[in-house]
């Protein structure tokens, strides 16, 4: 397998990670307006896995990916982005005061569940035309791929159910 194929995984994979990123080049203190706006530098990123994210979802639909292989790849982004999610949330929990706060950190779960989401859907896709899932599987498990945690039940459930293709 290329390992260029792999490349348009990584900015779905590392965007909940760059408001971190983002945030650290911000100087709110400092004398120096910053280059570039952090909302801008976000947007930018987003759009970088957007176009990740809609390659990955030609890919699969051309046949370039073998649908187990793409089911494993978007439950370990999923669970990958636990981690992201649950410092976010303690982070608007505590920070509930300042009101653009939460809104911010509700808007960045979004644009990271969306990216998350196509990669998903892209596995529930092609494990569908590989017909390891029944079209209503594939439906429901389409649509639960961009719902908040239920995303992640269901990268989990489409992996461990596509061991063998049980349909023709």
């Amino acid at each position: 397998m290329k390992a260029a194929k792999w490349l348009p995984l990584l900015p779905a994979a590392v965007f909940p990670y760059t408001i971190w990123v983002v945030g650290s080049m911000t100087d709110v203190g400092g004398s120096a307006p910053p280059t570039l706006s952090p909302v801008v530098l976000l947007l930018l990123l987003w759009l970088l896995g957007l176009i990740g994210g809609v390659v990955i979802l030609w890919q699969s639909l051309r046949g370039e990916w073998e649908g187990r292989k793409l089911a494993l790849v978007s439950m370990l982004i999923k669970l990958f982005h636990i981690q992201n999610y649950i410092v976010l949330f303690l982070g608007a929990m505590l920070l509930f005061a300042i009101p653009m706060v939460p809104v911010l950190i509700w808007v960045v779960d979004v644009m990271t569940i969306a990216l998350s989401g196509l990669v998903g859907l892209a596995a529930v896709l092609r494990c569908r035309v590989e017909g390891r899932l029944t079209n209503k599987a594939a439906v429901v498990n389409g649509i639960l791929q961009f719902v908040f945690c239920a995303d992640i039940i269901s990268a989990i459930w489409v992996y461990r159910n596509t061991k063998e293709a049980f349909l023709v």
